[in-house]
């Protein structure tokens, strides 16, 4: 009977010890420094937003600059966003989650900033965005991704 506990005793200390070093192996994964950034595109930078681009309940007016946008939302979105600053010029950019700025077409947010009130607006970016289609799925109860389409060149 003394043997067997030995068998079981030397067999359990080296099951713990597979385990601790399994267990050593493994946890660098996953404390390593993250990679996570924009992809790099082979295409050309594309062009800035220009002119005005309406969905069902938003309108934004791009100035060209790359930097800035007039924003109109209609009372329904107001409520959702809790009443930000409306028919005010934002200053927007485009990033890659919240691993900073990035070009629109590889971008997964767009993020609005109201210099005067401090205020930021945060929207999902529901496909790529191109020069003339921007879709964010920012939610509205009961509503679809909002298609912004470019309808006019004029900022």
């Amino acid at each position: 009977m003394d043997t067997d506990f030995r068998s079981k005793r030397h067999h359990l200390t080296r099951v713990i010890m597979a385990v601790m070093v399994l267990f050593t192996l493994i946890l660098p994964m996953g404390c390593s420094k993250s990679d996570d950034k924009p992809p790099r595109l082979d295409t050309p930078l594309p062009k800035a937003h220009t002119g005005t681009y309406v969905s069902e309940d938003a309108r934004f007016t791009f100035k060209g600059d790359g930097r800035t946008v007039l924003v109109e939302l209609s009372d329904r979105y107001l409520d959702v966003l809790q009443d930000p600053p409306n028919g005010s010029e934002y200053t927007y950019t485009f990033t890659w989650y919240d691993f900073g700025e990035c070009r629109y077409d590889a971008a997964t947010d767009m993020r609005l900033y109201h210099v005067e009130t401090k205020t930021s607006i945060g929207f999902s970016l529901y496909e790529a965005a191109s020069f003339d289609r921007i879709t964010i799925s920012f939610p509205l109860p009961g509503k679809a991704p909002q298609v912004l389409d470019r309808v006019s060149d004029n900022p």
